[in-house]
């Protein structure tokens, strides 16, 4: 693999409606960039959508780890960057970072994928991909994405709690509901935080039409949780979603 050719790098401009009320960006306008960057990647590499759902496959995003260096701001020109890392049990590592119009890094992330069978709803192995996505080279990225425990008899209480269903316009041809939304979901257990330094989300199950998620938050000292518990329309009640905002 010619590891230049397989970076994406591209230019987007910081929307008002990519902002809070307050001016930081919200976690669903940065999973949307990430996943447009990744998406647009892996088709000049050759395992884009058209190529994967004619073989009835999708990659699948199963931890994003996110660091803030600085917040972007409105109206900011900014480089987007994202280039497949590492394979290493089953998963695929991609990395990705943020630019100022100065060179300056701002943001990083890394997150890990999984080969999902859309018709049979079950991983697959990487050896299922038509093609061998090569380790890349290190680019400086310092984040990982982390595994998020579920113990929370350290955290205090409760303080925010609501119900969510599945509407039509968050689900995607995965048939599930998109990574994105996760973000508005976090956002509104959260309402107004200080600004964020690290962002942690773990996807844990699949969240389709019409069903209700149980979104609820806890906190300790600078550190806040916010976990899904997703309500099928059949079968048993499973943790959807964990994410964890350091502050």
């Amino acid at each position: 693999m010619n590891f230049e050719k397989s970076i994406y790098s591209g230019k987007t401009r910081i929307t008002y409606y990519d902002l809070d009320q307050n001016g930081q960006i919200k976690f669903s306008a940065l999973l949307r960039m990430v996943h447009i960057a990744a998406d647009v990647n892996a088709n000049d590499l050759g395992v884009g959508f058209k190529v994967l759902s004619g073989l009835n496959m999708s990659f699948v995003i199963q931890r994003f780890g996110a660091r803030v260096l600085r917040m972007p701001k409105y109206n900011e020109m900014v480089t987007v960057r994202t280039w497949p890392y590492s394979l290493a049990r089953g998963t695929f590592l991609r990395q990705g970072d943020m630019y100022d119009e100065k060179g300056n890094k701002i943001m990083e992330w890394s997150s890990l994928w999984i080969l999902f069978d859309i018709a049979e709803r079950k991983i697959l192995k990487p050896s299922a991909l038509p093609i061998t996505l090569d380790a890349a080279a290190d680019q400086g990225v310092m984040i990982q994405p982390q595994k998020i425990s579920l113990d929370t008899s350290e955290m205090e209480d409760d303080f925010t709690f609501h119900t969510h269903t599945v509407r039509y316009a968050e689900v995607d041809t995965n048939m599930h509901m998109n990574n994105s939304i996760y973000g508005d979901l976090i956002t509104n257990a959260l309402g107004e935080i200080p600004p964020w330094k690290e962002l942690q989300i773990n996807y844990l199950g699949e969240a389709k039409l019409s069903e209700d998620v149980e979104v609820n938050s806890q906190r300790k000292d600078n550190i806040y949780l916010v976990k899904g518990r997703r309500i099928p329309n059949y079968g048993k009640i499973k943790v959807s979603f964990a994410a964890q905002i350091l502050i």
